[in-house]
């Protein structure tokens, strides 16, 4: 009686005889609608110029003969090599599982996902060597990965899903008391389905935080609103006088003093008829806003009983807010006001125990 003599197989052959059957089996074979295809075609047989087509296997080896010496030696059974030693099959006894929700609930059951993984200076050989090397019956590793913005390359998260041959098998790696990779422990071992539970619960849970924090911010924004419309609304109407064709060289005071020396307008700085103006030297539109209701109305009959009013050489066009317009500008005035108070406070602040006292600057009036 001749004893079995174990055949030897080498890395390289390893790493063949796991690519070829990663590529059909059964996990592969549910999602690779390409794969499923050309099975139908001959019998189940692919020719092996078909094969060399798959990087990862190209990269191993593109020598036919070597890959089907590879083959012959797996213990599996998953596989068959042609009598001419020119194509390759799944083996009919191995039927090809059905792309069903039954098929890819029984694929779940069976895949767990771990986390812990060193997330550099590591490969798919590594872990297969791995877990060969620990007798875990494991069929296809999935390392997860995600892409990095900076770098524009696919960078691994340091965990995988694992799908093992049998369910009995994902459970007793699933509920061991610790797991290891190496001389790390992993930190999260779980089954797939109870993973992507988790994640869900997480995903709604961040739904509603971002619902919740968006319901917030729009409430701030409608009170922000009804706020600065009662603002408005108690900004004196009809008070907003609007100057256009002013030259290069008119200055805001300029215009103060041809307001008071042709109309009247108390231009003092505390207790004067102006609240505002929105000028800069240069601009050709200016605008007044002054502190009581109606004034700018008033102002302007003054301006159109005297006739065309001249600023310097340039006579200008003058014109009092109204509708839409002056509702513009109010909104903006108040925010224009707001920014001014708070230049003021963070001035004070910057000067407080300076000694020397200073005045901060002032709005434009």
């Amino acid at each position: 009686m001749v004893a079995n003599v174990k055949v030897e197989i080498s890395p390289l052959e390893s790493s063949i005889i796991r690519q070829v059957e990663f590529y059909f089996g059964d996990v592969n074979m549910i999602k690779d609608k390409f794969m499923r295809e050309k099975l139908k075609e001959d019998d189940g047989w692919i020719s092996m110029e078909t094969m060399l087509n798959f990087k990862r296997l190209a990269s191993l080896s593109t020598d036919p003969k070597q890959i089907m010496a590879a083959l012959k030696k797996s213990e599996t059974g998953l596989m068959e090599v042609s009598e001419e030693n020119e194509k390759i099959r799944r083996s009919p006894s191995n039927p090809l599982p059905e792309n069903t929700e039954e098929a890819k609930k029984g694929l779940e059951a069976r895949t767990a996902y771990a986390k812990g993984y060193p997330k550099t200076n590591i490969c798919m050989d590594d872990l297969l060597t791995f877990y060969s090397e620990k007798n875990v019956t494991i069929v296809n590793i999935n390392m997860r990965s995600y892409l990095d913005n900076k770098t524009k390359q696919r960078c691994f998260k340091g965990s995988c899903f694992l799908t093992f041959a049998t369910e009995e098998d994902c459970k007793k790696f699933v509920e061991a008391p610790e797991q290891k990779y190496k001389d790390i422990t992993l930190e999260k071992v779980l089954f797939q389905k109870d993973y992507f539970e988790m994640k869900a619960k997480e995903l709604e849970e961040r739904k509603n935080k971002n619902k919740k924090r968006r319901d917030n911010h729009e409430k701030e924004v409608a009170v922000h609103q009804a706020v600065k419309e009662a603002a408005i609304a108690e900004l004196p109407k009809g008070a907003v006088l609007k100057i256009t064709g002013l030259g290069d060289e008119t200055t805001r005071e300029i215009i103060k003093e041809k307001l008071k020396d042709d109309f009247g307008v108390n231009i003092a700085r505390d207790d004067g008829d102006i609240a505002f103006i929105t000028y800069n030297k240069g601009e050709t539109e200016a605008f007044i806003r002054f502190k009581a209701e109606n004034y700018g109305k008033e102002l302007l009959e003054k301006i159109t009983k005297k006739g065309k009013m001249k600023i310097e050489k340039n006579e200008v066009e003058t014109s009092v807010l109204e509708g839409e317009e002056e509702t513009k500008y109010l909104a903006a005035a108040l925010v224009e006001m707001k920014n001014q108070r708070l230049k003021s406070k963070n001035h004070k602040r910057k000067n407080f125990g300076k000694g020397g006292g200073g005045n901060a600057k002032r709005g434009r009036r």
